[in-house]
Protein backbone atom coordinates (compact mmCIF):
# COMPACT_ATOMS: atom_id res chain seq x y z
CA UNK A 1 0.00 0.00 0.00
CA UNK A 2 1.52 3.34 -1.03
CA UNK A 3 1.37 6.46 1.16
CA UNK A 4 -1.65 8.05 -0.55
CA UNK A 5 -3.64 4.81 -0.29
CA UNK A 6 -2.67 4.49 3.38
CA UNK A 7 -3.89 8.03 4.06
CA UNK A 8 -7.18 7.53 2.20
CA UNK A 9 -7.89 3.96 3.33
CA UNK A 10 -6.72 4.10 6.97
CA UNK A 11 -5.75 7.51 8.38
CA UNK A 12 -8.65 9.66 7.16
CA UNK A 13 -11.32 7.09 8.14
CA UNK A 14 -9.68 6.68 11.56
CA UNK A 15 -9.72 10.44 12.13
CA UNK A 16 -13.35 10.61 10.97
CA UNK A 17 -14.32 7.90 13.45
CA UNK A 18 -12.50 9.72 16.26
CA UNK A 19 -14.13 13.08 15.49
CA UNK A 20 -17.59 11.56 14.99
CA UNK A 21 -17.38 9.53 18.19
CA UNK A 22 -16.08 12.57 20.05
CA UNK A 23 -18.95 14.75 18.87
CA UNK A 24 -21.54 12.16 19.87
CA UNK A 25 -19.82 11.57 23.22
CA UNK A 26 -19.66 15.25 24.15
CA UNK A 27 -23.35 15.87 23.47
CA UNK A 28 -24.45 12.60 25.03
CA UNK A 29 -22.44 13.27 28.20
CA UNK A 30 -23.86 16.81 28.43
CA UNK A 31 -27.42 15.52 28.04
CA UNK A 32 -27.03 12.51 30.38
CA UNK A 33 -25.28 14.61 33.05
CA UNK A 34 -28.35 16.84 33.25
CA UNK A 35 -26.56 19.93 32.01
CA UNK A 36 -29.79 21.20 30.45
CA UNK A 37 -32.29 19.71 32.92
CA UNK A 38 -33.18 23.12 34.35
CA UNK A 39 -34.27 24.34 30.90
CA UNK A 40 -37.44 22.27 30.43
CA UNK A 41 -37.93 19.61 27.78
CA UNK A 42 -35.46 18.92 24.97
CA UNK A 43 -37.33 21.18 22.54
CA UNK A 44 -37.28 24.08 25.04
CA UNK A 45 -33.54 24.10 25.75
CA UNK A 46 -31.97 27.45 24.92
CA UNK A 47 -28.60 29.08 25.10
CA UNK A 48 -29.33 32.75 25.49
CA UNK A 49 -32.25 33.19 23.04
CA UNK A 50 -31.32 30.38 20.63
CA UNK A 51 -32.99 26.97 20.71
CA UNK A 52 -30.41 24.19 21.11
CA UNK A 53 -32.25 21.19 19.66
CA UNK A 54 -31.60 22.02 15.97
CA UNK A 55 -27.89 22.41 16.74
CA UNK A 56 -27.77 19.17 18.73
CA UNK A 57 -29.58 17.26 15.96
CA UNK A 58 -27.15 18.67 13.38
CA UNK A 59 -24.19 17.64 15.54
CA UNK A 60 -25.52 14.08 15.88
CA UNK A 61 -26.21 13.88 12.12
CA UNK A 62 -22.65 15.05 11.47
CA UNK A 63 -21.31 12.43 13.88
CA UNK A 64 -23.37 9.71 12.18
CA UNK A 65 -22.11 10.87 8.78
CA UNK A 66 -18.49 10.81 9.95
CA UNK A 67 -18.82 7.35 11.46
CA UNK A 68 -20.71 5.95 8.47
CA UNK A 69 -18.31 7.54 5.97
CA UNK A 70 -15.27 6.36 7.93
CA UNK A 71 -16.54 2.79 8.04
CA UNK A 72 -17.37 2.99 4.33
CA UNK A 73 -13.87 4.22 3.47
CA UNK A 74 -12.35 1.38 5.50
CA UNK A 75 -14.52 -1.07 3.54
CA UNK A 76 -13.81 0.64 0.17
CA UNK A 77 -17.51 1.20 -0.55
CA UNK A 78 -18.43 3.39 -3.50
CA UNK A 79 -20.91 5.45 -1.48
CA UNK A 80 -18.30 6.29 1.17
CA UNK A 81 -16.66 9.18 -0.68
CA UNK A 82 -19.77 11.38 -1.06
CA UNK A 83 -20.92 10.56 2.48
CA UNK A 84 -17.45 11.38 3.82
CA UNK A 85 -17.21 14.65 1.91
CA UNK A 86 -20.66 15.71 3.11
CA UNK A 87 -19.78 14.88 6.72
CA UNK A 88 -16.39 16.60 6.50
CA UNK A 89 -18.11 19.66 5.03
CA UNK A 90 -20.51 19.65 7.98
CA UNK A 91 -17.52 19.56 10.36
CA UNK A 92 -15.94 22.49 8.54
CA UNK A 93 -19.16 24.50 8.78
CA UNK A 94 -19.70 23.55 12.42
CA UNK A 95 -16.13 24.41 13.40
CA UNK A 96 -16.21 27.80 11.68
CA UNK A 97 -19.65 28.56 13.13
CA UNK A 98 -18.61 27.44 16.63
CA UNK A 99 -15.56 29.69 16.50
CA UNK A 100 -17.88 32.68 16.90
CA UNK A 101 -19.30 31.10 20.07
CA UNK A 102 -15.79 30.35 21.37
CA UNK A 103 -14.42 33.82 20.72
CA UNK A 104 -17.45 35.56 22.24
CA UNK A 105 -16.14 34.85 25.74
CA UNK A 106 -12.51 34.38 26.79
CA UNK A 107 -13.32 31.50 29.15
CA UNK A 108 -14.46 29.40 26.16
CA UNK A 109 -11.11 29.42 24.33
CA UNK A 110 -10.16 25.99 25.67
CA UNK A 111 -13.29 24.62 23.96
CA UNK A 112 -11.88 26.00 20.71
CA UNK A 113 -8.82 23.77 20.69
CA UNK A 114 -10.59 20.51 19.72
CA UNK A 115 -12.88 22.47 17.43
CA UNK A 116 -9.93 23.97 15.54
CA UNK A 117 -8.06 20.66 15.42
CA UNK A 118 -11.19 19.10 13.90
CA UNK A 119 -11.39 21.97 11.41
CA UNK A 120 -7.81 21.42 10.21
CA UNK A 121 -8.32 17.64 9.99
CA UNK A 122 -11.61 18.03 8.09
CA UNK A 123 -10.14 20.58 5.64
CA UNK A 124 -7.05 18.50 4.94
CA UNK A 125 -9.07 15.29 4.66
CA UNK A 126 -11.58 16.81 2.24
CA UNK A 127 -8.79 18.21 0.07
CA UNK A 128 -7.00 14.84 -0.02
CA UNK A 129 -10.20 12.94 -0.84
CA UNK A 130 -11.10 15.32 -3.67
CA UNK A 131 -7.59 15.40 -5.18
Amino acid sequence: MDNSSLIIMRIIPSLMLIIGSGMAYIWTSDIVSGRFSDRGSFFQWKEEKTLLWPHIVAEYLTAIGLITGGIGLFASRGWALPVSLLALGAVIYSAVNSTGWVLAEKNRVTYGIPIWISLVIALCSAIILVA
